[in-house]
């Protein structure tokens, strides 16, 4: 079947996968995605046809079209348009530009700007023993219960030297703007979290040549720095401020600053599963 619908925090987004290699290339993405194959839809909004060197894909909703050679710039916009879809139109969840991941029933958010490493991070949490949940964008509900996008992690052409020595097989799609990384190259795998709890945030800052430092952080700054992650407050009442600061108070919080992966030490990836396993 060539039909999709991807149904996340009241937002629904239909796909349709025109051709035989797109269902082929694309479908297990979308499976990973959680989405629910249908006959039809009412109204597609994404659909990618042709084939490898020669993709399209067309956004109806937004008026958007790409022309894209190579299988991970496709990937790269595909997963794009999801992630906007839902961040822009979200009302009851609160989303944030953020990674998670999970170990056992516990959480680890981790926000941050573009740039800041978060994805490479994301890499290394994966390759040492957590299971995976989004490297983009996590949606919180009222019941602080986590759930996120999970597509293939995003590793642009200056980082993939970083995390080649983390991964089990190169079986991952080049591109120009990221390449696409599924989890089961680092050995891991994707989990729908469910009724996980969530254990901690963690703010990174990649600086090269930095050293390693790891530290609780304030309130205040927590919260700074978690609402200008936030990315859909403009739909909620009080921008989710109230809400976002309320967790921050009760979740631990620590910044992380790293030059590379040779500056985490040996029993890092233990103290964060700890604070999972915490209650």
């Amino acid at each position: 079947m060539s039909m999709w619908q991807i149904q996340r925090a009241g937002v629904v987004i239909s796909i349709h996968l025109k051709s035989k290699a797109a269902q082929e290339f694309l479908g297990p993405i979308v499976d990973g995605l959680h989405a629910t194959q249908v006959s039809s839809v009412r109204d597609i909004q994404l659909v990618v046809d042709g084939e490898a060197g020669d993709w399209t894909l067309t956004d109806h909703e937004d008026n958007f079209e790409r022309k894209l050679k190579l299988d991970g710039d496709l990937i790269y916009h595909f997963t794009d348009r999801i992630v906007f879809h839902v961040a822009n139109n979200a009302k009851d969840v609160h989303c944030i530009h953020a990674a998670a991941v999970a170990y056992k029933d516990g959480v680890i958010v981790v926000p941050a700007h573009s740039g800041a490493g978060k994805s490479t991070f994301t890499t290394w949490l994966v390759a040492n023993g957590f299971d995976y949940i989004t490297d983009e964008l996590i949606l919180i509900d009222k019941d602080l219960k986590i759930d996120g996008i999970g597509r293939p992690i995003q590793i642009k052409a200056n980082g993939i030297e970083a995390i080649t020595p983390l991964l089990t097989n190169n079986n991952y799609a080049r591109g120009n703007m990221a390449n696409a990384v599924p989890v089961a190259c680092l050995g891991g795998k994707i989990v729908e979290p469910g009724s996980n709890r969530l254990a901690a945030f963690v703010f990174p800052r990649f600086e090269r040549d930095s050293g390693f430092s790891f530290a609780q952080l304030s309130s205040a700054e927590a919260g700074l720095n978690l609402m200008n992650n936030h990315v859909n407050a403009r739909n909620l009442e009080d921008h989710g401020f109230r809400a976002m600061m309320g967790l921050i108070r009760t979740t631990p919080r620590h910044s992380l600053k790293y030059g590379g992966f040779a500056d985490l030490p040996n029993d890092f990836a233990q103290q964060l599963k700890a604070l999972c396993t915490d209650t």
